[in-house]
């Protein structure tokens, strides 16, 4: 496909709310589907964050769109899952309570640890990815001085290899008792981080 063909597609997002929804909930399955190389998908990505506050023209797509900036890890992971799990909190909850965007995610990701819970994924890696990025959305609030957070994996090994979607660093996530510490001096100064994990004994990995 050429770049007119970008053009045609960008076009037809902005008529069609259905598919507007669908590249805002997953633009790279949505332009496989349409015919688009890897690359091409790239540049319709590009090209359409250029226009991204057009596409999310509905109060649930800007809802969504703000809910995915902040916990990106947790959605690239659960995916389909995740979108579920944010359309059956909007519609128990309806609109916040409150024009406060943090307040609305960190509502949220609690919704989303309970139901996870429900899915006994308790014992996996997925909840403790979940709270890493929980704590870090109270941690740039600008008027919270410490935040506090433990987990049962090696959490910066976690974090890194999906952040860098690297499948072979999962299988090495180990179960290893770690905390991280978000905190600044004043309100308002800029956020420090740190973490500490527990000497590695026995080397457990999660698979």
């Amino acid at each position: 496909m050429s770049l007119s063909d970008i053009e045609q597609i960008l076009t037809r997002l902005s008529a069609d709310d259905e598919l507007r929804a669908r590249f805002v909930e997953n633009p790279f399955a949505l332009a496989r589907e349409l015919g688009l190389s890897p690359t091409r998908a790239r540049q319709l990505r590009r090209q359409a964050a250029e226009r991204f506050d057009s596409f999310a023209s509905t109060p649930r797509e800007r809802r969504f769109v703000q809910v995915n900036k902040l916990l990106p890890l947790t959605h690239r992971v659960l995916r389909e899952r995740f979108t579920r799990y944010f359309d059956l909190y909007v519609a128990e909850h309806g609109p916040p309570a409150v024009e406060r965007l943090f307040g609305d995610v960190l509502r949220f990701a609690e919704y989303l640890e309970a139901k996870l819970k429900d899915d006994y994924l308790g014992s996996g890696w997925t909840l403790d990815l979940l709270r890493f990025e929980k704590a870090r959305v109270k941690a740039a609030d600008p008027n919270r001085r410490l935040v506090v957070q433990t987990f049962r994996h090696d959490i910066s090994r976690l974090v890194r290899g999906i952040a860098r979607k690297d499948k072979d660093a999962l299988l090495e996530v180990v179960v290893r008792r770690s905390v991280a510490v978000w905190w600044r001096r004043r309100p308002h100064d800029p956020i420090r981080y740190t973490v500490f994990a527990a000497p590695q004994l026995f080397g457990r990995r999660n698979r």
